[in-house]
């Protein structure tokens, strides 16, 4: 009897406690929502397991019971802090950052404050559990109970995570209105737990990419005659001929976006640098696939040129598709006799970026090791630091070279940053209608704002000075983490920050690109203009996107819309290294049935 009283008093105690933690389940006096008590039972099962698997494992109910509400609160508090931030909920590739945790801590750390609360708070548990360690074994749980618990748990916890009939009817995705598109709106009705569960079993489903070749290929003949014309040598207006291939520095700048997009915002304040160089270069607004967080989906598709929406699932492609090498620009550079560098003030290991550089063909990957302490700015490396060590990275002779750069300074959190210079902090001009919290996260902001504009400014001027000729991209990965700021005044447009786009920049020494005009895009569609750009071609897929840009100008002016199925094919394609025949086809004629022509 012991046994179940104990069970029931930990599910009603977990109970209570996601339902104060999770919106999606709380009870009328906690909140408007008024859930089953089977959707709170779906979202406690993952922790009621870990009890029970502890407590076989140790025979120590008070002990196992302690350690699996400390788990629900943690990971509670997680999506917490995920949610402010970030506006997402947890997802399971954010358990990869457990794997991990040595690298991902100083970063995550940050997002604590400067509060020795947390510490306090954090040393309390340990010493708890610690004496908890001393309660007796629980006479209960010996023998073939011990057993039979230890095989049920084992049993259930396998069937939830590879989606067992039983556990897929349990947690019914009709039901639970799992909605694979919008997280945020899933975890709203099946709650944090049934969101991560229904999840796990969608990116499974969804792992093996079945690309419409025959959507592609139709795609591909309807503009076969843009095509050629594109292959045409210096067909596109933006190309250079050039006897000596340029230099090309890729500059991903850290949470940077244009805050005269905010309500009230004065104008000619922000962005200085910026704004003086794209007179001479070619620039826009860009749509990014993310928001005030994961970076590397941005950096992800500028460098493979590919949608993150041609994997349907994928939230991380570092962790979930870095298994095997990714073409995109850094290939095609390198088969042009380029040595390519990439450059980040961050852990290697951090995002899994030392394997994904591999598999996306640096040659060399110079991460936070290679920085001093000295050149931190608030909590990061300084993007002045960054600066110098591209350009002296750039050598004179020897092969062009790509560098690809990402920075730090402006990374988040924005609600504490020590040791900013307060008279300069006083100065800044700020969008009227902030609270005083508002107010000093939009001051961290701009400070560091201003430091990465300052050295867009003076990364451009050396680059013009220099003999060879040089291209610089530079561009925002996402908007900053402002919630603060974005519920007190909004933006202009009266739309959201996830609808907002951040500004991108291309110039070149050689020559002016002033006379064209203002290019709004994508981050998928930029390494294809920088290539065009350059002068540089090789590429067939990257020529196949400048072609359609040109051939179906409505359809890429709508890409805030979902991509069409036969560009998104065309995307796995090229992704699976099948996409050559295909553009042969089109260009010389049909080649007979694509499904049995190319190997699957």
């Amino acid at each position: 009897m012991l046994p179940i009283i104990w069970l029931l008093l930990v599910v009603v105690i977990f109970s209570v406690a996601a339902s104060w933690l999770d919106p999606a389940l709380a009870w009328p006096w906690l909140g408007p929502v008024q859930p089953s008590w089977e959707l709170i039972a779906l979202n406690i099962l993952p922790f009621v397991l870990i009890v029970l698997a502890l407590c076989a494992l140790t025979r120590r109910v008070v002990l196992s019971s302690w350690l699996g509400m400390l788990l629900l609160v943690a990971t509670y508090a997680a999506n917490a802090i995920k949610l402010e931030q970030l506006e997402m909920p947890l997802l399971p590739g954010d358990f990869h950052f457990l794997e991990e945790l040595g690298s991902a801590w100083p970063l995550f750390s940050h997002y604590l404050g400067a509060s020795l609360l947390p510490i306090a708070v954090a040393l309390g548990l340990v010493a708890v559990t610690i004496g908890l360690c001393r309660e007796a074994p629980w006479p209960a749980m010996r023998g073939w109970t011990r057993a039979a618990t230890g095989l049920a748990v084992i049993a259930l916890g396998v069937g939830l995570l590879q989606g067992w009939a039983p556990m897929r009817a349990a947690y019914s995705a009709d039901r639970l209105q799992f909605e694979p598109w919008s997280v945020v709106d899933s975890a709203k009705k099946a709650g944090m737990v049934g969101n991560l569960v229904l999840y796990n079993w969608e990116l499974a489903k969804r792992q093996e990419l079945h690309p419409d070749r025959a959507a592609a290929a139709d795609l591909l003949t309807e503009n076969a005659e843009a095509l050629r014309a594109r292959l045409l040598p210096n067909a596109s207006s933006l190309a250079m001929p050039s006897g000596i291939q340029p230099d090309i520095v890729i500059v991903q700048s850290e949470s940077l976006f244009d805050p005269v997009r905010l309500r009230g915002a004065p104008a000619n304040t922000y962005l200085p640098n910026f704004h003086r160089l794209a007179k001479r270069g070619l620039s826009g607004n860009m749509k990014v696939p993310t928001y005030a967080g994961g970076t590397i989906r941005t950096e992800f598709e500028v460098l493979t040129g590919l949608a993150l929406e041609f994997f349907p699932g994928v939230q991380y492609p570092y962790f979930e598709i870095a298994d095997k090498p990714i073409p995109g620009i850094v290939r095609t550079l390198s088969r042009q006799g380029y040595r390519t560098t990439a450059i980040h003030p961050n852990s290697g290991v951090f995002w899994n970026r030392n394997q994904a550089y591999r598999q996306i063909g640096f040659d060399t990957f110079v991460d936070g090791r290679e920085f001093s302490k000295e050149s931190i700015v608030g909590l990061f490396t300084g993007d002045a630091a960054l600066t110098d060590r591209v350009l002296s990275q750039l050598d004179q002779d020897g092969p062009p070279q790509l560098i690809f750069a990402v920075t730090m300074e402006n990374h988040g959190p924005f609600d504490w940053r020590p040791g900013l210079d307060a008279k300069r902090m006083a100065a800044l001009k700020t969008p009227p209608g902030l609270d005083e919290g508002g107010e000093y996260w939009m001051r961290n902001y701009l400070y560091l704002l201003e430091d990465a504009d300052h050295e867009l400014g003076r990364l451009a001027d050396a680059l013009q000075k220099r003999n060879r000729r040089t291209l610089l991209l530079f561009y925002g990965d996402h908007l900053p983490a402002l919630p603060p700021v974005y519920q007190e005044i909004g933006f202009a447009d009266g739309k959201g920050p996830k609808a907002q786009p951040v500004p991108w920049l291309l110039l070149d020494n050689g020559r002016s690109l002033a006379r064209m005009p203002q290019m709004d895009t994508t981050s998928w569609l930029l390494p294809s203009i920088l290539l065009e750009t350059a002068g540089i071609s090789g590429d067939r897929y990257f020529t196949t996107l400048g072609a359609l840009r040109d051939s179906m100008p409505k359809q890429f002016a709508a890409l805030s819309e979902p991509l069409p199925s036969n560009l998104r094919a065309l995307g796995q394609l090229r992704f699976r290294g099948e996409l050559e025949p295909l553009i042969d086809g089109a260009l010389n004629g049909p080649v007979g049935d694509w499904d049995t022509a190319i190997a699957p």
